[in-house]
């Protein structure tokens, strides 16, 4: 069996109307894609397919938990990664993938959500992924930058660089 198997949504066969589905997406899921940035998240994509015989329409809502070290001071901290995406998908000669619409070829008998799931979970990453409030942060390891940084401004500066500063 293929290891992203479980992502792929086969659509042939199914009966016109509304079709349910809930993917499972754990660290192994990430571990498929080596250019990803999320190395342990864990949580699941609620999909519901609207199938008829001229189109389809895929809503993907994903809620994952994910861990990563703090940017400022390395404790785990817990992001919840949250997103919604809405795909029309046409049928047509050739297979091609956009963001918000997808046609699918002739021989095309399922959907690959795979890399649309990977693509939801990096765009809902937060910016900087620290402490709401440095508060937080593990005081041993900020103290450790702060005496770094002091240390730094008591160096004393070269006279020629002084001069410089005068231009």
């Amino acid at each position: 069996m293929h290891p992203l198997a479980l992502y792929k949504i086969p659509f042939t066969g199914l009966k016109t109307g509304k079709h349910e589905f809930q993917i499972d997406v754990d660290q192994e899921f990430f571990t498929h894609f080596p250019e990803s940035e999320i190395e342990d998240a864990n949580g699941v994509v609620d999909v519901v397919l609207n199938y008829s015989e001229t189109n389809m329409v895929l809503h993907l809502k994903m809620n994952l938990s994910w861990k990563v070290p703090c940017g400022r001071c390395l404790e785990e901290l817990h992001f919840d990664l949250q997103s919604y995406e809405r795909i029309a998908i046409q049928y047509g000669e050739e297979t091609e993938i956009g963001d918000d619409l997808w046609i699918l070829g002739k021989n095309e008998i399922e959907l690959d959500l795979s890399q649309t799931i990977l693509e939801m979970a990096h765009l809902a990453r937060p910016s900087n992924q620290v402490h709401d409030n440095e508060s937080d942060c593990d005081p041993r390891m900020l103290a450790f930058f702060k005496s770094d940084s002091n240390e730094k401004s008591n160096k004393t500066i070269d006279p020629r660089w002084d001069a410089l500063k005068n231009l």
